[in-house]
């Protein structure tokens, strides 16, 4: 933990990915009664995550949130891809990013049988809404399916990727590296080796911290973003030697120039 709070050191604090829809009305009055918490990027997982979120954010400035569909579970059917790319269409400006968005690495693993094909078509799609919206996309995309996804940013061109709590082998972080996009890390990087090599590997420039909350981050509560963010910091700053100030505000940095920055 900093031994100066996040308002002390000068910089807004941010949560760079958030579940916020997940939460009660209750424990979301909770997270922003911390004073200290400046802002999120709440991402969706379908249209009725995105729809909750845009109404949250009516009682709650402090949140900026993003429209998708969660790739670990089925496919939408046509009707609910019409009516989400609708909504986008209709709410874009809205938005901060497309997200959550990516390929279903864990589901595969346990359902070897499902149309991968029909996955990378609907990613294509969201990277499509995200160039034709000048838009960021926040991408659930681990390991191999490195590969995959930067293959589409490329045909695409677009510049602003971020590869949420990333996890790959050291050949898929290397193809990463070659890009100009960002990578995150949450709470896990306090025992985790693949997140901890994650952060060894790519500059702190190129880092950003999220809570992925409610993800039950062992020792932690799910509505103290503060605490889970101020743990990651301090680890990435025993990982890499630096001091936890400029750790904190370098990666604050990080996510105002990635998120608020001119796209």
């Amino acid at each position: 933990m900093l031994n100066l709070t996040a308002c002390k050191l000068g910089f807004d604090m941010l949560d760079s990915h958030i579940h916020l829809d997940q939460f009660s009305d209750e424990q979301v009055e909770t997270i922003f009664n911390n004073t200290n918490l400046s802002g999120v990027i709440a991402v969706a997982t379908d249209l009725a995550s995105t729809q909750r979120l845009a109404n949250l954010k009516q009682k709650f400035p402090k949140i900026q949130f993003c429209a998708g569909f969660h790739p670990e579970q089925p496919l939408p059917t046509l009707e609910q891809k019409s009516q989400l790319f609708d909504w986008i269409e209709t709410h874009h400006s809205e938005l901060i990013a497309i997200g959550e968005v990516g390929l279903p690495h864990y589901l595969k693993q346990e359902r070897p049988e499902i149309d991968y094909k029909e996955y990378i078509a609907l990613l294509e799609q969201f990277i499509q809404l995200s160039q034709k919206y000048g838009l960021p996309i926040v991408l659930h995309i681990v390991s191999d399916d490195t590969e995959i996804a930067l293959a589409l940013l490329k045909k695409y061109q677009l510049k602003k990727a971020h590869f949420h709590w990333y996890k790959a082998s050291d050949e898929m972080m290397d193809k990463l590296l070659e890009t100009s996009y960002m990578v995150s890390c949450t709470p896990d990087i306090l025992w985790n080796p693949k997140t901890r090599k994650v952060i060894q590997t790519f500059p702190l420039e190129r880092i950003m911290i999220e809570t992925d909350a409610p993800w039950q981050h062992e020792r932690f509560t799910t509505t103290d973003i503060e605490s889970q963010l101020m743990a990651i910091v301090s680890e990435i700053a025993k990982i890499k030697n630096l001091s936890q100030d400029d750790v904190f505000q370098q990666v604050m940095r990080n996510m105002q120039a990635f998120y608020f920055d001119e796209r």
